[in-house]
């Protein structure tokens, strides 16, 4: 089961939908919409919820406009809780 939002309707009355990402826990949503309210282009918050149609979790707008000491705050968490992934070595004495 899949969820859609309405990006936009053309003159005609033609709807135009796209698919909403569906996250297994809401702290899951609620990492995912901190991030996206960390971008610079963000204007409105995003905030994670429960779906009463799929029963998975979405971000969706709140209707609120992040302010500039929100968004500081959102790039602070999201840097702190970035991991990184060893892929590999690299032996330093063969070079």
């Amino acid at each position: 089961m899949t969820c859609n939002t309405l990006i936009r309707t053309d003159p005609d009355g033609t709807k135009h939908y796209k698919y909403k990402k569906a996250y297994a826990t809401l702290d899951a949503a609620i990492k995912g919409a901190k991030m996206v309210n960390a971008m610079d282009k963000t204007i409105t918050k995003l905030v994670g919820y429960k779906c009463n149609y799929c029963h998975k979790y979405h971000i969706g707008r709140n209707g609120k406009t992040l302010t500039d000491k929100e968004k500081y705050k959102y790039k602070k968490e999201v840097i702190n809780n970035i991991s990184f992934k060893i892929v590999g070595k690299i032996d330093l004495s063969k070079i």
